[in-house]
């Protein structure tokens, strides 16, 4: 496994990444290694790292290869980058914003849920971030399925009242990316492999301190174009910098005692009911891109498998995965 630079102390800034990851040897991009800070600390302390090409990618090498001495990772392990060079949204979508503007963090989570459940380790690391901005920035997000979290916007499609007519509402704040771990090698391939024995990758991406005139609205690459008129920052919400340590932090603390309730049916069903609750997508109405279709009407519920389910065309329609767009 590459080693990557390690940062002191987050965050780091634009000038001091450059600096740190950048030796040009025939136009290559050659990264170094540096020291670890402190030892990291399963929902407390996370593995930082300066830069890096996907902190998803990066903890699933990890989670494949072990710690030092042949150790596993263990649950609850996190790792965080002030900034990445190969960040991943879903349907192969780059995540882009300048270094040390966001908390990039991926968490390793083990629990044991049967195949039809596994969103709902997702779902606890929503919830954990939503209780994490309301506390360190005083924002109001709301959820939109499947895997963002938006600005301003509570479920049935009024703003909450200290963010009403402020700029930013419904725009997209965070987004989460979970990937399963493949089974173990050298396991007997007969038998069957439990999820919580692979491991779950969550990770998130939040914009937390845009500077001043990013991402630029004249911008011609279509990314920036869409950042900018879809997304805003947690500093734009609040109206101040947001301190990423304290974020984090709190992210990570309502990490360990959400994903704690995934082990019993009776929290599995609090973490279900949670996110329904704070999913501004139902009760609206959507246009969800399926590939080559589009599929129009309200959408009435999340069901138990993490599918949404929309009323169109007098029937209603399971939905998988899409891409959601709320019509009003």
């Amino acid at each position: 496994m590459e080693q990557v630079p390690r940062a002191d102390r987050p965050p780091v800034g634009e000038c001091s990444v450059e600096q740190a990851t950048r030796e040009h040897n025939g136009g290559d991009l050659v990264v170094g290694s540096g020291a670890r800070s402190q030892e990291p600390i399963p929902f407390a302390v996370p593995e930082r790292l300066a830069v890096v090409d996907s902190t998803n990618r990066y903890l699933a090498r990890l989670a494949s290869n072990g710690l030092g001495g042949g150790a596993q990772v263990p649950n609850g392990y996190a790792v965080v980058a002030d900034h990445q060079t190969d960040g991943r949204g879903r349907l192969g979508r780059s995540w882009v914003a300048p270094p040390g503007t966001s908390v990039l963090c991926s968490i390793l989570l083990k629990p044991d849920l049967g195949p039809k459940q596994l969103h709902l380790a997702a779902w606890a690391v929503a919830l954990a971030a939503v209780r994490a901005c309301r506390a360190t920035a005083g924002a109001e997000l709301a959820l939109k399925w499947p895997n963002d979290l938006i600005a301003g916007t509570a479920s049935g499609g009024e703003a909450p009242e200290p963010l009403r007519g402020r700029a930013g509402a419904g725009r997209k704040v965070a987004g989460i990316l979970s990937e399963i771990l493949p089974p173990p090698t050298g396991g007997d391939p007969e038998q069957p492999v439990r999820p919580g024995r692979r491991g779950i990758v969550v990770g998130i991406g939040i914009n937390v301190n845009w500077p001043a005139g990013w991402p630029p609205e004249d911008a011609r690459d279509p990314e920036l174009t869409s950042i900018a008129s879809g997304a805003t920052s947690l500093n734009r919400i609040a109206g101040h910098e947001i301190d990423r340590d304290e974020l984090v932090a709190r992210l990570l603390e309502a990490t360990g005692s959400l994903s704690a309730m995934l082990s019993s049916p009776e929290g599995r069903r609090t973490i279900a009911s949670q996110y329904r609750l704070g999913c501004a997508t139902i009760g609206r109405e959507v246009s969800v891109q399926l590939g080559d279709e589009t599929v129009r009407g309200r959408a009435l519920d999340v069901d138990d498998a993490g599918c949404l389910l929309v009323s169109s065309a007098a029937c209603i329609r399971t939905i998988a995965a899409g891409d959601v767009v709320h019509v009003r």
